[in-house]
């Protein structure tokens, strides 16, 4: 019995060995248990500030993005001192497999400095430049009190499109047949594509795209055969692509040694410049709204007074036709004839009529009338004087067609914005459109004017002329030349002439092309309501 309790009595004092071990392995792992449990939530608060400080960030890309493309959309000045003037710009991610849905940013941009200041780029180029400070502030919804601030500062850089010898809102192609030349900025927001069939020149030290840069054709896989010689910044020396492309694997650095940074794709910082939609050249749109004058099927408006021929103008300032037949189109077009000389009061050599061309230098033209077999046109008639001081801007959401020499005469700065544009020469007869090409045969004809204009684009087994047909043409042009001084512009697809590009007849046949940029317009001698490129540099910021 004695025996019995003496084992009951050890059982005990090992139960109660072990339960004073537990008891104190347990407190002394309650500090540890608490450092963790603290461990986890720093851990849990840092991703939840990480978090904000992302969502933020998002917010003030967001708010660059709409203060950029409002100034580029004629939405905004380009000198405000705050955007929004009240209240903010609320980003709301409403879907995010990354982020709590639901949580919202509150940005705004104040300028950092009263006026724009002009300064110039390496390659020549006036540029606009403003520093602006972007505001985004973002409370997480998960928890109240993480609440973040971030603040970065922003040159805003505002370049005139028409310092720009090609811009392209798409992708940009250039495929010459024979020998070209190009002097000037040139630019393209998506893709480009460079090569000849013999040689392809392009006197720039500023040529980027915001997307890759190939030396081929975009609907074969193949190369022309041709060379193109690119300018090396800062030296007078040429040298050819040969291949160097996006496609090859030295490109990021060979491409910067051999052309000294003129030549700069996505890879190397490129990004999309932010330029007007479409719908601003709409008859709802900011040129129709600001037009001094503008002209709707056949009635011609000075600001809200219809002028009448006869009396305010000369009879057959304003004519319609549908004689003209466009092969590319295989429609004929029902055509507004604006003769610009009657319209300054020009009558056979009288100044009989007062001058109604627009004192703001801006005419909107448009057409609604147009039958189901037929397009709307509008077309600038006796153009190579300008009557107005200030120069001309014709806006419309129809192709326009120039016909003749056109502003030779005492240049102006002159513009063209339009769905397509279309040059015939100073040999173009309408009653020949139906018949062969044989019947059209060109002459020598020069246009001194900007355009902004659309085209269409390359697909498998389409190509859509490239740069060299951006001017749609509707002659023989064999042997005879047309010169262009300007700037090629486009910032969309036509919506109207949408008919396939196609060499020869009927369309028409190449001309010796002497296009290239404008140099007046290096001083800002620009068109009447020239639009802005815009973009941002992001700079230093801060919480």
């Amino acid at each position: 019995m004695l025996h019995r309790t003496k084992k009951i009595g050890n059982k005990a004092q090992a139960l109660l060995l072990t339960y004073m071990i537990i008891v104190f392995f347990t407190i002394l792992s309650l500090p540890l248990f608490d450092k963790v449990i603290n461990e986890k939530r720093l851990i849990d608060r840092q991703r939840l500030e990480k978090e904000v400080f992302y969502l933020a960030e998002g917010g003030i890309e967001e708010a660059i993005n709409q203060f950029i493309y409002a100034i580029a959309n004629f939405q905004i000045q380009p000198n405000v001192t705050r955007y929004p003037e009240t209240g903010t710009i609320n980003t709301i991610y409403t879907e995010s497999p990354a982020f709590p849905t639901g949580v919202q940013v509150n940005s705004f941009i104040t300028e950092a400095e009263p006026n724009i200041r002009q300064i110039t780029d390496p390659d020549g180029t006036t540029v606009g430049v403003k520093t602006y400070i972007v505001s985004s502030t973002c409370q997480h919804p998960q928890n109240s009190s993480i609440t973040i601030t971030l603040n970065q500062a922003i040159v805003l850089r505002l370049i005139y499109i028409f310092q720009y010898v090609v811009f392209y809102a798409d992708d940009l192609e250039i495929l010459p047949g024979p020998n070209m030349n190009l002097s000037g900025r040139i630019h393209s927001n998506k893709d480009m594509y460079l090569d000849s069939y013999n040689t392809l020149t392009l006197n720039s030290e500023y040529v980027r795209s915001a997307g890759n840069i190939y030396n081929k054709r975009k609907d074969r896989p193949e190369e022309a055969g041709g060379d193109v010689r690119i300018r090396k910044a800062g030296t007078g020396a040429y040298f050819n692509m040969d291949g160097l492309d996006s496609d090859s694997p030295d490109w990021l650095t060979e491409s910067q040694t051999r052309w000294n940074g003129t030549v700069k794709s996505s890879v190397h910082g490129v990004t999309k410049i932010s330029t007007p939609l479409v719908g601003s050249i709409q008859p709802d749109g900011y040129y129709a709204n600001n037009a001094g004058l503008t002209i709707e099927n056949g009635t011609i408006r000075k600001r809200d007074r219809i002028l009448v021929e006869g009396v305010d103008i000369p009879v057959g300032t304003i004519t319609t036709t549908t004689n003209f037949y466009n092969n590319r189109e295989g429609k004929y077009i029902r055509m507004t004839n604006i003769d610009l000389k009657k319209l300054a009061g020009e009558d056979g050599g009288y100044q009989g009529y007062p001058n109604h061309l627009p004192d703001n230098g801006l005419i909107y033209a448009t057409r609604d009338d147009a039958g189901i077999t037929e397009e709307p046109g509008v077309r600038l008639i006796n153009g190579s004087q300008i009557y107005r001081s200030c120069g001309l801007t014709v806006v419309s959401n129809d192709p326009i067609y120039i016909q003749g020499d056109y502003n030779t005469i005492n240049k102006k700065p002159t513009a063209v914005i339009c769905d397509s544009v279309n040059l015939l020469s100073n040999n173009w007869d309408d009653s020949n459109s139906r018949k062969s090409l044989s019947n059209r045969i060109a002459t020598n004809t020069t246009v001194n004017t900007a355009f902004i204009a659309g085209v269409d684009n390359t697909t498998s087994g389409h190509y859509n002329g490239g740069l060299e047909n951006y001017p749609r043409l509707h002659e023989d042009w064999s042997g005879k030349t047309l010169y262009i001084r300007g700037s090629f512009v486009e910032l969309w697809n036509s919506q109207i002439a949408q008919g396939a590009w196609q060499y020869g007849n009927p369309q028409y046949k190449a001309p010796n092309r002497n296009w290239d940029y404008d140099t007046d317009f290096d001083v800002n001698n620009m068109p009447p309501f020239t639009p802005w490129t815009v973009e941002a540099q992001r700079g230093a910021w801060w919480k």
